[in-house]
């Protein structure tokens, strides 16, 4: 797994902030939207500066979720007279509990498929290939109208994750996808929707803990792509390091959200939106 490889950290108050909870917030990019990025670049190792021992007590945790829950309710419900759509990304180490996540907001709004819906994606289909990257992402519904919310788990930066990993692309289409990518964001937030990007980040020994029980207790969840992640942790490392540093801006920041315990990041997700969602309405006030 290790590397001999020059550690670059990024900077405190620079590159990143921790939040109050330990979330890590990205929003250092100052480059123009469509600005293309260029080649060689060092991109600071956000990775490795996660803490992993956040952890919530049950009691603790019921208790958080109560509150973090009966807030989305009244949140999310304010985004019609607003003007508003929400749209979470949901990004991560494979096995860090993304769908889990998902589940958990979606309860919280009691499964109403009128005003959440989640939006899993996968590899595109043939359809999906005869047109540009991004079309795929609005087609069938998939994009909120105002008044409604859009949980996607995995994104447009599987553009920048999975396909350099897998080779779909090289690494000069990689590097003019950020340009892409940070427009997009832009896009969608000029359209007036709240961008929330999440990565979802657990350690090695844990990743291969989750693996080996999906393996014996939900052998159909456990796929190839499961071998793939642990065979290529590393290049999935650089190429996180490499997105969050470039494609974390003001309009759409990555929050890194430690999951080490499941408790503790389903309860951090779910106030992360709400707290996206209260500094959006604040700035519209």
């Amino acid at each position: 797994m290790a590397k001999s490889k020059k550690i670059l950290l990024p900077r405190a108050g620079t590159d990143y902030e921790i939040l109050p909870n330990g979330v890590i917030r990205v929003a250092r990019c100052n480059k123009a939207p469509s600005e293309l990025c260029g080649e060689g670049e060092a991109f600071p190792e956000y990775l490795r500066i996660v803490d992993h021992t956040l952890s919530l007590k049950k009691k603790n945790y019921h208790e958080q979720l109560d509150l973090e829950e009966k807030r989305f309710n009244k949140l999310v419900r304010k985004l019609r007279d607003k003007k508003k759509s929400l749209i979470l990304v949901l990004q991560g180490r494979d096995g860090a509990g993304k769908s889990g996540a998902a589940k958990r907001i979606l309860e919280a709004c009691d499964f109403d498929a009128k005003l959440l819906q989640w939006i899993p994606i996968g590899a595109p289909n043939q359809d999906e290939l005869q047109h540009g990257y991004l079309w795929r992402f609005y087609s069938l519904d998939r994009m909120p109208r105002f008044g409604q919310a859009r949980i996607f788990d995995r994104s447009w930066y599987e553009r920048v994750l999975a396909e350099p990993v897998k080779g779909i692309i090289n690494e000069k289409v990689q590097l003019d996808s950020y340009a892409e990518l940070r427009s997009f964001d832009w896009l969608l937030s000029r359209q007036g929707a709240i961008v929330v990007k999440v990565w979802m980040d657990i350690s090695y020994d844990e990743q291969e803990t989750r693996f080996k029980d999906r393996k014996e207790n939900k052998p159909w969840k456990y796929s190839e792509d499961d071998t793939a992640a642990r065979e290529h942790w590393d290049d999935y490392t650089d190429r996180a390091n490499q997105m969050i540093h470039l494609t974390g801006t003001a309009v759409a920041p990555w929050h890194i959200i430690a999951s080490e315990d499941k408790r503790f990041s389903r309860v951090t997700v779910l106030k992360t939106l709400n707290d996206a969602m209260s500094a959006a309405f604040s700035e519209n006030d």
